[in-house]
């Protein structure tokens, strides 16, 4: 997830600063979510994806379609859908993370 922010950020040529004021976080809660020491919430996550104009799902590199075809989730559904796998993200220790993190790129590496 850190990568897809961090390249999505650049992609669209935003500065931490610039995407954090235009998503309402500070920039040092951006860098520390690009740098995988925390996670954004829920709220974040739509806000990013509507900023970048791609799924949630892409961002939380559950898959590497930018925005699934024929999906017609609102943003609030979408609030709801991922606000349970975010707050047991957050639960998470620095080691558990980890292991998730190995665990999501074996899978991706799959498909």
């Amino acid at each position: 997830m850190k990568t897809r922010i961090k390249e999505l950020r650049i992609e669209h040529k935003y500065t931490q600063e610039s995407l954090a004021t235009k998503v309402g976080v500070n920039q040092t809660s951006l860098s520390r979510i690009e740098c995988g020491i925390s996670i954004p919430d829920a709220d974040l996550l739509v806000r990013l994806s509507n900023t970048f104009e791609v799924s949630t799902d892409y961002i939380l590199c559950l898959s590497d379609q930018r925005l699934a075809s024929g999906h017609s989730d609102s943003a609030a559904r979408c609030l709801q859908r991922y606000s349970i796998y975010i707050s047991l993200l957050q639960k998470l220790n620095p080691i558990q993370r980890t292991h998730l993190q190995h665990f999501l790129e074996s899978m991706q590496a799959m498909y």
